[in-house]
């Protein structure tokens, strides 16, 4: 089913549009019961989409016009591992998709492929362009240059599900939400501050995310090497390394690395595998060594995350 979102207007609104319409296929999951919206007195509005379970691909198309007077935090809080064909494989490979952060400036369309039998739950913070002046310099975000950045932080993770949680409190629920908009931001000037900004147009970070596709499986033995990753995004090597640790905020072996270790904690914050376990299924000689590996990323041992029973 193709859906396409016109970010300017109210979410829950498009959203209605799209179930009330006779192309409408129940089979996608979406339902008006599994969409929460809190506004706050400042316009910003906070969205939940509950969990999903997607019975038929979904093609999305979300588009925030050059001359749109928002910014849209998109955060993916449903980190889980999931079966997805890619177009250039033959065979179908695990895709772990952990928690990340999509920031939508104006002039940005995203296409989004979601797979049957993909589970997605889903945040949103829709800010007003002039909220942001009023505490920014909007220089550093390069409106069509850097057009999305992801960050998979596990801080706005947490911060998020408060959020959600407070939705019905709404003076608690907006001093949640203006904490994670302060810290994202934070993230993305200190990121800008550091390296020249390079500039992404829609096209290349189309190109980047299906790159990034064959870097999401943690149990892979091998990854696609820079050369062969940078031909994916249609780009030079050196292109694509600078562009993806612009975009992602790491180069692609940080990436794929992280995307293991965000893995790792999942599987044991769920109780479905333990640290023994998972130093095998993540190929590591000992388990001393994946224990290591994984406090000098968490700053804790893999025990202290695991559930038992």
């Amino acid at each position: 089913m193709k859906i396409s979102l016109n970010l300017e207007r109210d979410l829950k609104e498009e959203f209605r549009s799209i179930i009330d319409s006779d192309a409408f296929l129940p089979a996608s999951g979406y339902a008006m019961d599994k969409i929460k919206r809190v506004q706050f007195p400042d316009q910003t509005v906070l969205y939940y989409f509950a969990p999903v379970e997607h019975r038929i691909p979904i093609h999305m198309t979300s588009t925030n016009a050059k001359d749109s007077e928002w910014y849209l935090i998109h955060m993916n809080i449903g980190g889980d591992m999931h079966l997805k064909q890619m177009e250039s494989r033959p065979a179908d490979h695990h895709r772990f998709v952990p928690s990340g952060v999509l920031l939508y400036c104006p002039g940005i369309v995203v296409k989004t492929n979601f797979p049957e039998g993909h589970r997605s739950e889903l945040a949103t913070i829709r800010v007003p362009k002039q909220f942001i002046d009023s505490y920014y310099d909007r220089s550093f975000i390069q409106d069509g240059q850097l057009l999305v950045y992801e960050d998979l932080d596990y801080d706005i993770q947490k911060r998020i599900r408060s959020a959600i949680k407070a939705m019905d409190n709404k003076l608690k629920c907006h001093a949640i939400v203006l904490e994670i908009i302060e810290h994202l931001f934070r993230n993305i000037k200190s990121s800008a501050s550091r390296s020249k900004v390079l500039a992404l147009h829609n096209d290349d970070i189309q190109n980047l995310l299906t790159a990034a596709e064959f870097l999401k499986n943690p149990l892979s033995q091998t990854i696609p090497s820079i050369g062969e990753l940078a031909n994916i995004a249609k780009m030079s090597p050196s292109k694509f390394k600078a562009s993806f640790k612009q975009f992602f905020g790491r180069a692609p072996h940080q990436f794929h690395f992280n995307i293991k270790m965000e893995y790792a904690r999942n599987e044991l914050k769920k109780g479905r595998k333990t640290p023994v376990e998972l130093s095998h299924e993540l190929e590591y000689s000992h388990p001393s060594n994946f224990s290591s590996a994984y406090k000098n990323y968490f700053s804790v041992v893999p025990s202290s995350d695991y559930m038992r029973g």
